[in-house]
């Protein structure tokens, strides 16, 4: 496995590939980028193309190609070798069997089945006018690759005959076993919509059932009906709380306007898309969760939110609204008027989503103007005011901007009558919600940097400023006995991975000082690493004499004294 591993790596060079995904600025013989792990408007992702790696300064991560790829599209291990290797073209001789069949059978199955569903779509009639009485043309349908999943063993009967195990079949979510202990498709005369992950790969299904099975269900005399929607169970290379349907199609539009237009389901994607609206996702079938939200930080920092224009619809955006304050995004929600979701709009007219977005107002105000309305407000109803109020401070009360928490209750004061000061007082009554209790959010990656002494973090620093200039590299050779053992080994035997570290560290901290500034800078650093020295020394010392003087060892008092004192005077002289 290594040897493909450096194979990859060699073939894929780093920057290049790092492209892709982000804005890449010169930084010395490295380059620099702003984070993608974590908030920031300054860069301190840097990228060494000699090395071929990469560290952030701010948040801690690092590593080589696989890492960022692991780390940015949530891969395993087995996944990233799976994907960078076809980018590399370079085949994967070494893969254990047991790897093989964890993942890479998995892919190959939900690849298969994509292509026995869509060749599958044309022979269905049903299934084409449905789809084109939702408004959906035959350049998205091959677009996004829609099929039709026609049931009972079909497509397991297909796969098997392709050579694919039945256990497979069962782990990769497309076949289940009965009660009678038959393998049974999991679709059931479905549309079926590929989910793929951020590199593309296909990872799952989504199946929306036809109105005329529905009804052919209901003649038969079978009281409960099946699901609108039914997803793939989550495997190994599926989870439905992190896979956003349609951002690998959509990030690069996301990325270049900085918004995203949030909607509920795979429909309103395509006719969005279809209606020229690019930057757009769709949670697919599942609850927004905080893994959404992480994949989305990376690319925007501001949210339209268009759920369905029903009380669902109401709730799944107050849901979220929990979620958006902890990664600090603006958001906007977007009014339907009168449809009752984005595919609708779309398809009554195509440029409704384009105005509608012009117009999104904050979504707080959304929601406040939802409530404040009489059928919910009633003013001669105290306990239903004091509900919604105290519903809507539940709201307010994340906000992690006290300016814009202070908006928001000085909007509630005019809407509902209550004095500002009163819903102040209640909101600080409140007592602590549940989400902030159990806590929210994936937690961003923090700092791998281990404490270290005085000395010690001075030592990095001029080591990796040393890195500049060969003049500081040989004033600091001679001067090594100031430097923690570490790095007096350092410079005497480079390590390759530790070496690189600095490396990127001098392009970060020094990339933008003139050669005054260096100079001045290291001369200060080799004054503070003696001064550290120097006091490392003076503390031994104090040690040293509180044991004599307890020994009443007179002489050996005297002695400690003198050098404590010669120590005093270097260290006055290094403060001038």
């Amino acid at each position: 496995m290594a040897k493909e591993t450096e194979i990859i790596k060699q073939k894929l060079d780093l920057a290049e590939f790092l492209r892709g995904y982000l804005t890449l600025f010169p930084a010395g013989k490295n380059l620099k980028a702003l984070c993608p792990f974590h908030g920031e408007k300054t860069p301190s992702f840097i990228v060494s193309p000699d090395r071929q790696m990469w560290h952030c300064f701010g948040c801690g991560a690092g590593g080589d190609i696989f890492k960022f790829v692991m780390l940015y599209d949530h891969l395993e291990f087995p996944e990233a070798l799976k994907f960078l290797a076809e980018k590399a073209g370079v085949p994967i001789h070494a893969m254990s069997p047991a790897q093989q069949r964890e993942f890479g059978v998995l892919y190959d199955l939900q690849d298969a089945a994509k292509a026995i569903y869509t060749q599958a779509l044309p022979k269905n009639r049903e299934a084409q006018e449905y789809l084109r009485s939702r408004g959906l043309t035959e350049e998205t349908v091959r677009e996004f690759e829609l099929g039709y999943a026609e049931g009972g063993e079909t497509l397991t009967i297909q796969l098997l005959k392709q050579g694919f195990d039945v256990q497979d079949i069962v782990r990769a979510g497309l076949a289940q076993k009965n009660v009678r202990g038959l393998y049974r498709d999991k679709f059931q005369e479905r549309i079926v919509f590929p989910i793929a992950n951020q590199v593309g790969k296909t990872v799952a299904f989504t199946g929306r059932i036809l109105p005329g099975t529905v009804e052919r269900i209901k003649a038969q005399g079978m009281t409960m009906e099946p699901p609108k929607y039914l997803n793939s169970p989550d495997t190994l290379i599926f989870n439905k709380s992190k896979i956003l349907y349609g951002l690998d199609k959509s990030k690069q539009a996301i990325a270049e306007t900085n918004t995203v237009l949030l909607v509920e389901g795979q429909m309103d994607f395509l006719m969005a898309w279809q209606s020229g609206v690019k930057n757009v996702v769709a949670v697919s079938g599942t609850a927004l969760t905080p893994n959404h939200l992480e994949r989305l930080r990376r690319f925007a920092d501001t949210i339209i939110v268009s759920f369905d224009n029903d009380v669902a619809g109401l709730k799944a955006l107050e849901r979220a609204l929990d979620y958006f304050h902890d990664f600090d995004f603006h958001v906007k929600a977007i009014t339907l008027g009168t449809h009752k979701d984005p595919a609708d709009a779309c398809l009554a007219d195509p440029e409704f989503l384009k105005r509608a977005m012009a117009k999104a107002k904050p979504a707080m105000q959304y929601v406040l103007d939802i409530y404040f309305t009489p059928t919910i407000y009633k003013t001669e109803d105290i306990p239903t005011q004091k509900r919604v109020l105290r519903h809507l401070l539940e709201k307010v009360r994340p906000i992690r901007s006290a300016v814009e928490q202070n908006i928001w209750l000085q909007e509630i004061a005019k809407k509902s009558g209550i004095s500002e000061r009163a819903l102040t007082e209640e909101l600080g009554a409140l007592g602590a919600s549940e989400e902030e209790e159990r806590g929210s959010g994936t937690p961003i990656p923090t700092s791998s940097r281990e404490p270290h002494a005085p000395g010690e973090l001075i030592a990095r620093r001029i080591f990796a400023l040393a890195l500049t200039k060969a003049q500081f590299l040989d004033i600091l050779k001679t001067n090594s006995a100031l430097l923690p053992p570490e790095f007096q080994k350092l410079l005497t035997e480079p390590d390759e991975e530790r070496m690189g570290f600095l490396e990127l560290e001098s392009s970060y901290e020094f990339q933008k000082m003139d050669d005054a500034a260096r100079e001045k800078e290291f001369n200060d650093l080799l004054k503070r690493l003696e001064r550290a020295v120097l006091q490392d020394r003076q503390a031994t010392l104090k040690i040293k004499l509180k044991k004599a003087q307890e020994a009443h060892n007179d002489k050996e008092v005297a002695e400690l004294l003198k050098e404590f004192s010669e120590l005093m005077k270097k260290f006055d002289m290094l403060s001038r």
